[in-house]
Formats: C-alpha cells, structure tokens, sequence
C-alpha cells in the first residue's frame, strides 16, 4: 500500500464527478419509468415528468461533452473536430495568456499608476522600524553572511583568492601608504596627545618598585660589565636608572621637549625617505613580497579567516546574534529617520519610480517570453491534469447546471406545446 498522500483536488473532483454521472443516471431511470408508466396510463403528468427527464438527460450529456471535450477527446474519439481543446491548443493557450499578463498587468500605464499610488517611502519606513521584520531581516543577514563565509573558506577558493590578492598586493605601493599614513597621523599635532597618554603610562609603571627592580635585574646583567670597568657602583646604576624614569616624565609633561621635537623631526624625515629613497623602499617592497610569499603568512591569514567564520557562524546561530542585533538596530534606525524627515520619504518613493518604470518596458517582452517558454516545455498531458485539477471540479457545476436547466426548459417546452394544442 502506497503512503504517498492523496491530492485532495483529486478526490473532489472524482466526487463532483460521480454526482454529475449520477444525475445523468437518475435522469434516465425516471425517463425511462414514465415512458414504461404511459403505456398503461395515459395522464399528462407523466408526459410532463417524460420531457422533463428527456431534456435534463441531453442537457446534462451535452454539458458533460462541452466540459471533457475541453481537456480530451470524449470517449476517445479522436475524429470529433474542436475536441481536447487545452492540449492541442496548448502553446496557443500560451501566448494569449503571456499577451493578456503582458498588456493588461505589466503595461507601462498600469504599474506606473499603481506606483504612483503607494508611498513607497512611508511603507519602507514602517517596515523598517517594525521590530519584528528588522530583526528577521537581521537573522537573514547573519545566516546569508555565515553561509557566504562558508563559501569563501574553501580550499579551492582560499588558493584562488590568496593567489589574486598577492598579485594585487604586489602592485600597492607600501611606502607611499605608509608614509601617507605617517603624515596623516602626525598632521595638526593629531598624535602628541596620544604620545603623551604613552610616556605618561611608561612614567608610572617605571615608579613601581616591582618594575625598577626588574629594570635593575636586566640593566646590570646586560650593561653590568660596562659599569664594573668603568668602576661604577649600584648607586651609579640607580641614578642612570632614575635619570630615565625622569627624562620620560618630563617628555610626557612637555610636548616641546627637545628630545621629542628631535624624535619628531627624525619620524617627518622618515616619512619623506619612504616617498623619495628609492633605496629604502626597495627594501619596504621587499619585505612585502617575502611577507606576501611567506607560507607563515599565508597560514596566519587563513587561521584568521577560519576563526572568522567560525565565529560568525556560532554568532548566526545564537538567538542573540551580535550581528542580527546590529543589523536590526540599523534598520530600525534607517527606519525612524524616514518617518521623521517627509522630504527623505518623497525622494525614496521617486526614486524608485523612476528606477523602475524605464524597466517596465524593457523586461515586459522578456517576462512575456518567460512565460511562452516555460508552457512550451510544458508536457500537455501534465498541463491538462494539472488544469483540470484546478478548475475541474466547479466545471463539474455547469454539468449540473445544464441537468437541471435542461428540465425546466423540457418542461417550458411541454407546457407551451400542450396550450398551443388546446388553442386549437
């Protein structure tokens, strides 16, 4: 026994079916009983009753025929002109539907109206700060931004990326962007607050005794030969110590100092050597191919991106994804200006009239193809069934219909004949 699950069009339609064949039965038993019934007693009833049945039963037949004929030969009978109507005329059937979807729904006039009649920018802006969609569209974002990640962590695609972007990179000048960068560091006095915060933070670590007992312990085991030659004692070394600590500490309080103005200048002259020695930097070029080719680099470079998509998708898979929250938290805030500001809801809602409208004509012939193409390869039985599934059943009611029209017109019929009789 199969456990495929029954369509429940099809056992509709088999019903309507067997109530339509049915009427048809009941209609030629009940002929048939008053035919049988005149013959032994003669009373227009049963006249009425006959012509009643008889046209219900040609009604009902001649509807039964309209409707099979529309998705088959009736009975099989294939030499019955203007029958099986949707699959012969199948590709036609087609292009008239893509012509009346093309002309009536993608017309210029019709999507331009209807565009013009939504605020598209109010309604963007309503979906946007509701909560609920900002954050589906957040979780959507974060699983599309894991699977991308995915992806790109394969080890073809590591290869191919790490081979493009090392030609690349062989091409970025790396002095000129590092001594832009100098420079831009060091334009207006940007960096002096944060060498002062430097010297400052090594001035106070260097007054814990922890520290300068550690800076002792490396002083004399690197420099204590030196001192020794030249006959200097600890005290000798505790001042030497002392003098760098304060040296540090006035450097951090004065920016002006001539110790800093020196490093200063030596790092402005750096930055002009990076744009003008050709010697220096071909060595910076250098170093950057041997990085570049480096398989240590390469390694490093994957690890990172491996912990990135790991972390990404451990992210994407929480329900309190950063990534989620944040993109949620962008578009709701995207969203309230829009409400806020009525000239930003205008410009959107043109804009995107006027994005979409020249694109009216231009796809409505591809759509209109889409469509006579994907009916072409439309196998006509699976059509037919498919079409008769869907509109088949209440075809079934003209059946009825005609079964019971059809008697009340046999009976119209009857009477009008029978005073037409008397009338004589």
């Amino acid at each position: 026994m199969s456990d495929t699950p029954i369509d429940p069009r099809i056992t509709a339609l088999n019903r309507r079916k067997r109530i339509a064949a049915a009427l048809l039965v009941f209609a030629a038993l009940v002929l048939l009983a008053a035919r049988i019934a005149e013959q032994h007693l003669h009373h227009w009833s049963l006249a009425l009753l006959a012509a009643m049945s008889e046209a219900a039963l040609v009604g009902g037949l001649a509807d039964w025929f309209a409707v099979v004929a529309l998705f088959r030969h009736p009975l099989g009978q294939r030499w019955i002109p203007h029958t099986a109507i949707i699959p012969t005329r199948k590709d036609a059937i087609g292009e008239s539907l893509a012509d009346f979807i093309a002309n009536h729904f993608l017309g210029r006039e019709q999507v331009a109206e209807k565009l013009r009649e939504v605020d598209i920018g109010a309604a963007l802006a309503r979906r946007l700060t509701d909560a609920d969609t900002s954050r589906a569209v957040g979780r959507a974002v974060a699983r599309g931004l894991a699977r991308v990640l995915d992806v790109l962590s394969d080890e073809r695609l590591l290869r191919f990326a790490h081979d493009m972007s090392r030609e690349r990179l062989r091409s970025l000048d790396l002095s000129g962007l590092a001594a832009l960068g100098i420079e831009r560091f060091t334009a207006d006095g940007r960096h002096q607050a944060l060498v002062t915060d430097v010297l400052r933070f090594l001035s106070d670590k260097l007054q814990s005794p922890s520290v300068q007992d550690e800076v002792k312990r490396r002083v004399a085991r690197e420099v204590g030969r030196v001192l020794r030659w030249l006959g200097a004692d600890e005290y000798a070394s505790n001042r030497l110590i002392s003098a760098g600590i304060e040296l540090i500490g006035e450097m951090a309080e004065d920016p002006d100092h001539e110790l800093r103005q020196y490093i200063e200048t030596q790092v402005q002259g750096f930055a002009a050597r990076l744009r003008t020695d050709e010697r220096l930097r071909a060595e910076v070029d250098a170093f950057r191919d041997r990085l570049l080719d480096s398989d240590d680099f390469r390694a490093y470079v994957r690890l990172l991106l491996a912990d990135l998509v790991r972390w990404v998708e451990q992210d994407a898979a929480r329900d309190d994804s950063v990534i989620a929250t944040r993109v949620a938290q962008g578009l709701h805030a995207v969203g309230e200006r829009l409400l806020e500001d009525a000239d930003l809801r205008d410009w959107v809602s043109s804009s995107v009239r006027e994005t979409v409208e020249p694109l009216i004509d231009e796809h409505r012939d591809a759509i209109r193809r889409f469509i006579v193409d994907r009916i072409h390869r439309w196998n006509a039985e699976e059509m037919t069934r498919e079409l008769e599934l869907a509109v088949g059943s209440d075809l079934q009611f003209i059946r009825y219909n005609g079964t019971a029209v059809g008697a009340l017109i046999g009976g119209l019929i009857f009477g009008v004949t029978q005073l037409i009789a008397l009338s004589m």
